[in-house]
């Protein structure tokens, strides 16, 4: 897989999200989809190369091993890599949080009648300082919560990985 997808991913992550919005719009319309792919472009070519990264690190004893036991290259997959990247991927999307706010808040300040990132976008032409702040209150209390939740079951479902 990193043979083949591994340039391609790299030149992907050179793009800035942003600047490919006007055409995500164009292509999908101003709805929820477009907000979605946007996060979508803007965080996965960066989980998959940690990811990657995280295969790569894998001891290689653990795969012969693997392999002396007479394990499959699918069994391989499923039962010793993957469970050493799914405790990787929670922490990578709790990493992504902000970026991912970040986009989602562009695309609504940028192409949006509704969402907290057209809100705050809205009162800033009046420089409503008042009603701005609860609105940076309310996304920062939504990506503590998002953070908290994804710590909680990284701990529940990889114990083994020490998550914090």
């Amino acid at each position: 897989m990193r043979a083949t997808l591994a340039a391609f991913v790299a030149v992907v992550c050179m793009v800035p999200p942003l600047a490919i919005l006007p055409i995500l719009f164009i292509t999908l319309g101003l709805d929820e989809v477009a907000k979605v792919t946007l996060i979508v472009l803007g965080i996965a070519p960066y989980l998959s190369r940690d990811l990657s990264f995280r295969v790569a690190e894998l001891p290689e004893e653990l795969l012969i091993k693997a392999q002396t036991m007479g394990a499959s290259t699918w069994q391989m997959a499923l039962r010793v890599i993957l469970p050493q990247l799914l405790p990787r991927l929670l922490s990578g999307l709790r990493l992504s949080l902000g970026p991912a706010w970040l986009f989602l808040i562009a695309a609504e300040a940028i192409a949006s009648t509704e969402g907290l990132g057209y809100r705050i976008f809205l009162v800033r032409r009046f420089l409503a300082m008042d009603l701005i702040l609860p609105y940076v209150a309310w996304i920062t209390l939504l990506a503590f919560v998002m953070d908290r939740l994804l710590a909680f079951a990284s701990r529940r479902l990889f114990p083994w990985a020490g998550a914090v």
